[in-house]
């Protein structure tokens, strides 16, 4: 049946009915398909991209080495959801991942490979509902548009039906009562300044401490994935970068309304087996990654906080832990349940986790937060938690001014890192036309696995690179 449409009634003219009926599709634009888990009905909807750059704003779209973006800085999509036309105004995200991002995974031998990826195309956006002051979004522009936002208290998520981002995509509502997390909570570990080896500055005076609580800040982020959640994706790096990626972008949208922005310096991917006990005691795992964070700290890249996404479950209803207060030090370590495929819910428990290592204490559930859900409620909800309450707020002024973690003022700056390319890793490096993994999990006819390079078939000679992000 189609949605918003009364009933169709004979009127004996069979050609007078089939132009009702056609007329009925062109105005309502949306077909109801059967309810999934975790997301209900959808609509097909078709984005009409709007122009929007000046002349000016096209000739600065270049990249550092003089080349131009595929992707514009600025972008307005309309699309008519529920018989309504609405404008996504979207602008592209800014210190996403460090300039020298790298991965760390592992051979089925066990032999670390560390890889920088040289060609990856910045396609994330984050942005709003035009002229609706409260809504959000974070989309995704690789292949289509593929992202979350919100509407009149509502969520959704849109995902592209075919390839690009003006042909026809579903945009799905969030089911919130067969996914909240209500009754989940997340616990502390207060591991203490000095066995933090918390790295501050001096005491500041008035006028320095308004410089320090005005300035942009930012982190550093390390993500480890144990090998649960690497299985959770069978190993697909091109799907586990998305998924991440898409994460970041998220969590992006929280820590900007408090002026952070938090860069992803390096995922660690546990691919041929955990390098720690990963166990169902949330406690047990967190001390098991914090003294495995310590003793590797040396070897690691630099970062400021790092978090174990583990594909196992938690017990007694715990979705996380962190170290509180702990930003710049060793111990800023967070574990986190990350079983489900679902970024919205991720990133609340992330954020959540992230605001206690920034000094911030978990706030009653009746706590109002403008968007409905404050980040460090006590119980942790799968709605996306975009507002810090008040208190919050007080308790992250409190704690930078009082243990001036000067990591957050260290803004990303790009470094000349080289490593080798490796043929298989699905991330097209220096020297590489193509990497599409290894001989048995490579889709791409065009692509040679074992060498990485292109065939010399008529057919392959387009434009076959692939595109990881």
């Amino acid at each position: 049946m189609l949605c918003g449409t009364s009933q169709l009634y004979a009127v004996g003219n069979m050609s007078l009915a089939l132009l009702s009926v056609l007329w009925l599709i062109i105005q309502t634009q949306a077909i109801a398909i059967k309810q999934t888990p975790e997301l209900e009905l959808y609509e097909v909807v078709r984005p009409k991209k709007l122009h929007i750059l000046h002349k000016r704003e096209i000739q600065n779209n270049q990249t550092e080495n003089g080349k131009e973006e595929r992707y514009e800085p600025e972008l307005q999509y309309q699309i008519t959801l529920n018989g309504e036309e609405v404008v996504l105004h979207l602008q592209k995200s800014k210190h996403l991942l460090r300039p020298d991002y790298t991965e760390i995974y592992y051979s089925p031998t066990g032999e670390e490979i560390t890889t920088s990826p040289q060609n990856m195309e910045h396609c994330y956006y984050n942005g709003h509902i035009l002229n609706e002051k409260d809504s959000v979004a974070s989309i995704s522009t690789c292949n289509g548009l593929r992202g979350y936002f919100t509407h009149h208290d509502q969520r959704y998520m849109i995902k592209p039906l075919k390839s690009t981002d003006q042909e026809e995509h579903a945009v799905l509502t969030y089911n919130q009562e067969e996914i909240d997390l209500a009754n989940h909570t997340c616990g502390v570990r207060s591991v203490g300044r000095k066995q933090g080896h918390i790295r501050t500055s001096r005491s500041l005076n008035i006028p320095e401490q308004e410089d320090f609580l005005q300035a942009e800040k930012y982190i550093d982020l390390l993500l480890v994935l144990d090998n649960a959640f690497y299985n959770m994706y069978k190993g697909n790096l091109t799907l586990i970068r998305s998924f991440v990626f898409d994460v970041m972008n998220l969590l992006n949208v929280i820590y900007n309304t408090i002026d952070v922005r938090v860069a992803l310096v390096g995922m660690e991917i546990w691919s041929d087996d955990d390098k720690i006990k990963v166990v169902p005691n949330t406690g047990d795992t967190f001390h098991n990654f914090l003294n495995w964070h310590r003793s590797n700290l040396g070897k690691m890249r630099i970062h400021d906080h790092a978090q174990l996404l583990s594909g196992n479950g938690f017990s007694n209803g715990r979705v996380g832990m962190a170290a509180s207060n702990s930003l710049c030090s060793s111990a800023s370590v967070a574990v986190i349940e990350a079983k489900k495929k679902n970024n919205v819910a991720l990133v609340g428990v992330m954020s959540h986790e992230l605001g206690h290592v920034l000094g911030m204490p978990d706030v009653p559930y009746y706590t109002k937060c403008p968007s409905g859900s404050c980040v460090m409620n006590q119980y942790l909800s799968s709605k996306f938690p975009k507002d810090f309450s008040t208190s919050c707020r007080s308790h992250f002024k409190k704690y930078i001014l009082s243990q001036k973690p000067k990591c957050l003022l260290q803004a990303p700056i790009p470094k000349n890192i080289i490593t080798k390319p490796v043929c298989g890793n699905q991330l097209l490096e220096l020297g590489e036309d193509c990497d599409c993994g290894f001989s048995k999990e490579c889709s791409n006819p065009c692509c040679e696995a074992m060498t990485c390079k292109l065939k010399s078939e008529a057919d392959c000679r387009g434009d076959t690179l692939n595109h990881i992000m």
